[in-house]
């Protein structure tokens, strides 16, 4: 079975009683929680759905959870993420516990859905695994494959109004180096790039190439590329004349800063593995990084020791705080950091 396959079941009032889903696409996995939980009356949502984190909570908690009766409604939904059995990292559970939910899930109620989801892999070889493979839905939500990405991302456009055609929209995707299984872009990351496009170009109007290039991800990761080059360089007036030309063509202050922070991280994970006497593709392959970026990474390394990354990432995560909690304005304060770094 296939993500689109349980939206179309739950819309058809089709449900099964237990469901897996896994991945690193937390966008999927979300999206078919958020689709289950608008499935019941909102009316006496609080008291039909639940969460619980899967790392603290106990074999009894998710039972007692999944007993009890639903309120005004046909049926209760308990989500349960992280649960530890599902990976070998196993704290909080013994092997009873294991041998007690796997008897459990044969016989659940059927006034309740339960859902599993793991934001990693999971141990497919583990009997628990099986169990639910068997009795419930087993789903995979890793990387979408094209044609799946085509027609997710025509309806995204859709949604926001906007025309493009089909040369356009494979274009933009192919600039997103989503596909790439280096690249550590997500679907979050592809409907960020929508909305910036979309708010481009406006409501009704259609997308063009240019547009696409004007606002592509590789230019904007290119730009931090030579932020940080500049900075490296101590020159505070170029670094700070990029970051505001971002911040025009309408990338969040913000998105910068983790983009900043991103690289800087990057680059001493890389220093770290060349000095242990790997190469550029054995650490692109290692850090699950296109081979390009580690290339850039290891040329800014020689620029910044290792405890001015350190001050550098500190400062970010302070200015992060307080800009999100209103301490801060944005764009002022990544000026100031890029500034006291370019002395």
């Amino acid at each position: 079975m296939k993500y689109g396959d349980i939206i179309k079941d739950i819309k058809a009032n089709k449900y099964e009683k237990i469901y897996t889903f896994y991945g690193k696409e937390s966008y999927l996995i979300d999206g078919l929680i958020k689709k289950f939980k608008e499935s019941l009356n909102s009316t006496f949502i609080d008291f039909n759905f639940s969460t619980i984190d899967g790392s603290q909570t106990s074999l009894d908690e998710i039972i007692s959870s999944l007993e009890t009766i639903p309120f005004m409604d046909d049926r209760k939904i308990i989500v349960v993420k992280n649960f530890e059995i599902l990976t070998n990292k196993k704290k909080n559970f013994t092997q009873q516990d294991e041998e007690e939910i796997c008897e459990y899930i044969k016989n659940t109620p059927d006034h309740a859905i339960l859902i599993f989801a793991s934001y990693s892999d999971i141990d497919k070889r583990k009997k628990f695994s099986k169990i639910l493979g068997k009795h419930g839905i087993l789903l995979n939500c890793n990387k979408l494959d094209n044609n799946e990405l085509l027609k997710w991302a025509q309806k995204r456009f859709k949604k926001e109004n906007v025309e493009i055609d089909n040369s356009t929209l494979n274009y933009f995707l192919n600039n997103l180096d989503y596909q790439n299984k280096n690249s550590d872009k997500t679907l979050r990351d592809v409907e960020n790039e929508i909305i910036k496009i979309t708010s481009f170009v406006g409501p009704g109007k259609k997308v063009s190439t240019s547009d696409v290039d004007q606002l592509s991800s590789k230019k904007i990761e290119n730009d931090i590329f030579k932020l940080i080059d500049f900075i490296g360089n101590k020159n505070g007036s170029e670094a700070i004349k990029i970051f505001n030309d971002m911040v025009v063509k309408g990338e969040s202050p913000l998105m910068v800063l983790s983009m900043i922070s991103r690289q800087f991280k990057i680059i001493m994970q890389a220093k770290a593995l060349s000095g242990k006497g790997e190469s550029e593709n054995s650490i692109a392959k290692s850090l699950g990084i296109h081979p390009y970026v580690i290339k850039k990474a290891l040329i800014q390394s020689r620029k910044f020791d290792n405890s001015t990354i350190i001050r550098l990432q500190n400062e970010l995560l302070r200015a992060d705080y307080s800009i999100k909690n209103g301490l801060k304005k944005d764009i002022l304060a990544l000026e100031i950091i890029i500034s006291k770094f370019c002395i």
